[in-house]
């Protein structure tokens, strides 16, 4: 792996997909190649599951597929495509799915691609603790407020595959709640989206907090 990027954590019996089919368009188109320190959005949230230990990662592009391939050409990831316009999330995650072998894996978890700032700790102790519990769904808890990644178990790929709903696959995620886990965490990137300029500028805050305290426990060490 190249050095630029972190060492991960131990390797997750868990896949990965991430949304990135949508064209950003309420800011102009290109949302997830902007830039986040010295890498792109995307660069970061993809290297927030490899980082965090998952083993297989799916990139569901659309039309900017080639210049997120090109940004992602240093991280160990497959590509699969949704140049559907007219579709909606949940298209995007049947076509990611369709590239995992559910019997390889233990859980698989989704993130959007517009979310940078998960803490690969976060994406580890997630998928960690759905597998240590009897429930088939997991989800990240920051302040009250539910997150991403969503984590499956892989005993749920079928039904999420051909789950059809107006609510794409909210309905799953929130509908029974005897069947979720919700896990709480210290990660504010877990809610950290990018739909506006006002997002990306409040992302740029987050990040440039998170770097100092960073280089404060450093310091500590």
């Amino acid at each position: 792996m190249p050095e630029k990027f972190a060492e991960r954590l131990p390797t997750l019996p868990a896949a990965g997909i991430v949304l990135a089919a949508g064209q950003g368009t309420r800011m102009g188109g290109g949302k997830l190649l902007l830039p986040l320190g010295d890498k792109t959005v995307i660069e970061r949230t993809v290297a927030s599951l490899w980082q965090g230990g998952i083993s297989d990662i799916v990139v569901v592009v659309g039309p900017y597929g080639l210049l997120l391939q090109r940004v992602l050409r240093a991280l160990p990831v497959r590509f699969a495509y949704n140049f559907d316009l007219a579709s909606d999330m949940a298209e995007s995650l049947r076509r990611g799915l369709r590239l995992i072998e559910p019997t390889r894996f233990a859980a698989f978890c989704v993130l959007p691609g517009d979310m940078p700032l998960v803490h690969p700790a976060t994406v580890h102790r997630v998928v960690t603790a759905l597998l240590a519990s009897d429930r088939p769904i997991a989800v990240p808890v920051f302040r009250n407020r539910r997150g991403h990644p969503v984590v499956f178990r892989s005993e749920l790929y079928e039904r999420v595959l051909t789950f059809r709903s107006p609510q794409g696959i909210r309905p799953l995620v929130h509908g029974d709640p005897t069947q979720v886990l919700l896990v709480e965490v210290d990660d504010e990137g877990v809610i950290a989206d990018l739909d506006s300029w006002e997002d990306y500028r409040a992302l740029l805050r987050l990040w440039a907090q998170s770097q100092g305290m960073t280089e404060l426990q450093a310091k500590g060490k």
